[in-house]
């Protein structure tokens, strides 16, 4: 495998930009005795093989990579870390190795046409698992064909019909109240501008694509780009106004690159981001944002505090820091327009079929303009999110999967509240006294999907919205459910 380290051992580049967190440690790492193992490519090897046969995939992929670090031509570590890194989600780059494989001279005939087969590759994709959590069933193609710089590429299309009772995200008050020279003023809305609710229908494109990216040093990189475009249409006007809520869309794209490191108990991987967000009401753009994100996935995983008690077998966790920044334009009010730098820590918890997320930022966003109501604004954001795959209870009907009946019906169970807090620095307006905007917005939702062949899936989403805040301009409600339909291809 040509992985251009040449024969003595090697540090991927991002090392040197993890020095800032391993300085805390390195004392006590300094301390420890010298693992025998660590400078001999074969006892990596087999030490990297029993991990990855124990599940321990993130602790294996470190120890396979150290040997190949200090022998690349070892077939057996090279099929091993290909493995791992597809269980991590390296799909690109372990189909690339794989394909360096292949092309070994002094791989028997019989072993390569086995690799070169679908089920090898089927196993590479899912790690074994044949079904991942989402539910779909493999699709795959022989990799002896690919090349290093192949690119796979996934999609999905989903349709959705349901109803909601804010479709014009307008402000849920009946009154304002405003500070005038002579006194408080109380003044009524109209109806034109009170909350909306009806039929609506959703859709979502998305496409996502991943290839081995680098060379020397950074050859363990995997390059991967995604696209989503997604509408919201409301199917009638309202009976009492005859307004008929604008239809909006939001485009998003991001470029990525991760890089595996070796570091000790700082190993990990890092993850540069960039991308950006439009979105349109109607056909005119209302907001946009360009950004980028610096991300370390940590590989050293624990075991969550409260297991026993959440009933949490077999489940690790590990965390990610990152740092970011995004560019935010207004194009109806360009005095909205500002920069918003902030700092996260996820921690994302696995098990064989079921996994949870949590993750909380904090960060400023700085007015580009000194007459953007409320100034600059600080802003606090936390995500819970839990999916696993599960059976109902109960169902009046029996699940078909590959033509065969099955028992209890059977899918992918969402759920996930998010939180966001902001507050201004300034004034809103004169017109509302010396008030300072406070705003508290929970967003919450549960969603169930089945599958019902390799590609396609159907299923059912509750959402809801509340948003309150002392500027009653702000404050908001919305509830909507929605059942659709989802086709995926990977």
């Amino acid at each position: 495998m040509k992985l251009s380290l040449g024969s003595a051992p090697a540090l991927p580049l991002a090392f040197a930009l993890a020095s800032s967190l391993a300085l805390a440690s390195s004392s006590a790492w300094s301390q420890t005795a010298a693992d025998p193992c660590d400078e001999q490519a074969i006892c990596q090897a087999q030490r990297g093989a029993q991990l990855l046969a124990q599940g321990r995939v993130e602790e294996a992929a470190v120890a396979l990579e150290k040997a190949l670090l200090l022998d690349p031509h070892l077939p057996g570590a090279q099929l091993d870390y290909a493995q791992a890194l597809a269980q991590i989600g390296l799909k690109g780059s372990a189909r690339a190795m794989l394909a360096d494989v292949l092309k070994r001279p002094d791989i028997q005939p019989t072993l390569k046409s086995k690799l070169g087969g679908a089920r090898t590759q089927e196993q590479l994709s899912l790690g074994k698992t044949g079904q991942g959590i989402s539910g779909g069933a493999a699709t795959t193609s022989p990799p002896a064909a690919s090349s290093p710089t192949a690119w796979q590429w996934s999609t999905l299309g989903q349709a959705a019909l349901g109803h909601e009772t804010n479709l014009n995200s307008a402000t849920f008050t009946d009154s304002l109240t405003l500070m005038l020279s002579n006194g408080p003023v109380t003044i009524g809305l109209s109806d034109a501008a009170k909350p909306i609710a009806g039929p609506a229908v959703k859709t979502l494109l998305a496409v996502q694509g991943a290839t081995r990216a680098g060379s020397g040093l950074l050859s363990m990189g995997e390059l991967s780009v995604s696209a989503s475009l997604s509408s919201k249409s409301a199917l009638q006007s309202d009976s009492l106004t005859g307004i008929k809520p604008e239809r909006n869309q939001i485009a998003e794209a991001t470029a990525k690159f991760s890089l595996p490191m070796i570091a000790g108990a700082a190993s990990g991987q890092w993850q540069f981001s960039a991308g950006g967000t439009q979105f349109w009401l109607s056909s005119t753009s209302a907001y946009s944002d360009t950004g980028y994100n610096v991300k370390f996935n940590w590989d050293q995983s624990f075991q969550p505090a409260l297991k026993g008690m959440l009933n949490l077998d077999g489940q690790s966790c590990k965390l990610a820091p990152s740092l970011g920044q995004t560019r935010q334009t207004f194009p109806l009010s360009s005095s909205l327009d500002g920069h918003y730098t902030f700092a996260r820590m996820e921690v994302l918890c696995k098990a064989a079929n079921y996994e949870s997320q949590a993750v909380l930022g904090k960060g400023q966003d700085k007015a580009l303009s000194a007459s953007r109501p409320g100034g600059d604004k600080q802003r606090l954001d936390l995500l819970l999110r839990h999916e696993r795959w599960t059976s109902l209870p109960w169902s009046p009907f029996k699940q078909v999967q590959a033509g065969q009946l099955g028992g209890q019906l059977s899918g992918q169970l969402s759920a996930w509240v998010r939180y966001a807090k902001s507050q201004d620095a300034q004034i809103y307006s004169e017109l509302l006294g010396d008030l300072k905007t406070t705003t508290h917005r929970t967003d919450w939702g549960m969603g169930f999907w089945v599958p019902l062949d390799k590609s396609w899936s159907a299923g059912l989403n509750l959402e809801a919205t509340s948003q309150r805040s002392n500027n009653t301009l702000f404050n908001l409600k919305n509830s909507g459910v929605y059942a659709g339909i989802r086709w995926s291809e990977n």
